[in-house]
């Protein structure tokens, strides 16, 4: 446990609250039976896809053009924004 005088000097050197974690519960990993499945969610596929399709323009250099492209190509009401970014970013390849 740390005293009084560490929580404010340290409070005071990081410029922020100091606290410390209570532990609510323990589960032993060998006593479960089986692992959960993990969960994908569908809807956050795509905003994952985008991002990294934005992540890498921001890494060449080219999230300027990429955003030029992306309000140059007309919506589609039928279009995907994943279709729509994945089109603006083949032509930022070439």
């Amino acid at each position: 446990m740390l005293k009084q005088e560490t929580y404010k000097k340290v409070s005071e050197v990081f410029g922020t609250v100091v606290g410390v974690a209570s532990m609510i519960g323990m589960i032993d990993l060998n006593e479960v039976d089986g692992a959960d499945e993990p969960v994908s969610y569908k809807a956050a596929v795509d905003e994952i896809d985008i991002n990294d399709i934005i992540n890498k323009a921001i890494e060449v250099g080219r999230y300027k053009e990429l955003q030029i492209n992306l309000y140059n190509i007309k919506r589609n009401p039928r279009m995907k924004d994943l279709t729509r970014y994945k089109r603006a970013w083949e032509s930022i390849k070439k």
